[in-house]
């Protein structure tokens, strides 16, 4: 088993693992007139959207530009690559693989801590954006032990068993029944993930069958052509090194999906302050990617007479009116700014 690599300072004279996809904070504008805020906003995103497109379809460009102007730091940070210090120039980086979601969890703890020493902003002042199914997934891990100022998840398309409905329903008379619809959340989503990145259609629409041509992008975490397969087999054909990021992304869903290796949240609800949004824009799955936003809202909230879109809202990234125009990415960002601004500060 690899080891994982946490963010330090190198030491004169000795060798050490730097984490260096940190990337610089940006800092608040100050020609503005808008005062600095006292938390910093940190994303971290999947390379799956990107594996469709020949740019990058990152939101780091945007998010820099946008919140400093808010008075907010902004930092992003890549939970997937490693790089070592004797391989620091561009020509040699090796990325490491990552060998397990505790791994990837105690890399954003240790990256979340880097910047901390780096700019005077710690976990507690921080809203932390994870887009994609993977970084929701150890987003929401991360925060049975440490804190957050608030969370911002976006497709989270893999769902954690519910530890808390499991201890209910091994003290009742009937636990092993209810034990055993709960524990189906994990396997059914990875299963349907598994379907979406080949191609193929999620469980609620099985009798669509296999929809996607291998010209037509239908939803936005659709592998390229390059990556998928037309045997049953091999579900994914990777036709690049695992060393990439994307690679060593698919190889950990590949993994999860054949070990079973389910891990059960147990977070009270109600910890931090928390968003959902789902992907719409060109997604034939839209009504998918929603009912995992909704799955997940319902797992972080306290049981009551309320709706749980009182506790957590589940929204729709806005798209550019006129139906071809992509993302509303402003839009978007003042959404998730006047969240902040409303129920985090």
């Amino acid at each position: 088993m690899l080891p994982y690599f946490v963010a330090q300072l190198p030491r004169r004279g000795g060798c050490c693992h730097l984490r260096s996809i940190v990337t610089a904070s940006i800092e608040p504008s100050l020609d503005a007139g808008i005062m600095e805020r006292p938390e910093t906003i940190v994303l971290t995103e999947s390379a799956l959207y990107s594996s469709n497109f020949n740019t990058s379809n990152s939101w780091k460009e945007a998010f820099g530009n946008f919140y400093p102007k808010k008075g907010l730091h902004f930092s992003s940070i890549d939970i997937f690559r490693s790089h070592h210090p004797s391989l620091i120039d561009e020509s040699s980086t090796q990325q490491i693989i990552i060998s397990s979601v505790k791994s990837l969890e105690h890399t954003l703890a240790n990256d979340l801590s880097h910047l901390a020493t780096s700019i005077g902003i710690g976990a507690a002042h921080t809203v932390l954006i994870a887009r994609g199914p993977i970084q929701c997934l150890i987003a929401q891990y991360f925060l049975e032990s440490l804190p957050l100022a608030g969370l911002v998840l976006v497709d989270p398309l893999v769902l954690p068993n519910d530890g808390r409905v499991n201890k209910q329903s091994a003290a009742s008379s009937d636990g092993s029944a209810a034990k055993a619809t709960v524990d189906k959340r994990w396997d059914s989503s990875l299963k349907d993930l598994m379907s979406l990145l080949d191609g193929n259609a999620p469980d609620m629409y099985k009798h669509a069958g296999r929809i996607v041509e291998d010209n037509i992008i239908t939803h936005p975490l659709l592998l390229g052509r390059d990556w998928r397969s037309a045997t049953n087999t091999t579900p994914i054909q990777r036709s690049e090194s695992k060393s990439t990021s994307l690679g060593i992304e698919i190889s950990l869903i590949e993994s999860l999906s054949r070990n079973k290796d389910s891990r059960e949240l147990l977070l009270e609800p109600g910890t931090v302050p928390m968003l959902i949004f789902y992907s719409s824009f060109g997604n034939y799955y839209e009504d998918y990617y929603r009912i995992c936003a909704e799955r997940t809202a319902t797992l972080h909230t306290c049981a009551g007479s309320t709706d749980y879109f009182d506790q957590v809202s589940v929204v729709k990234i806005p798209a550019i009116r006129g139906g071809n125009g992509g993302e509303d990415l402003d839009h978007f960002m003042e959404q998730i700014y006047e969240w902040y601004d409303n129920v985090v500060a």
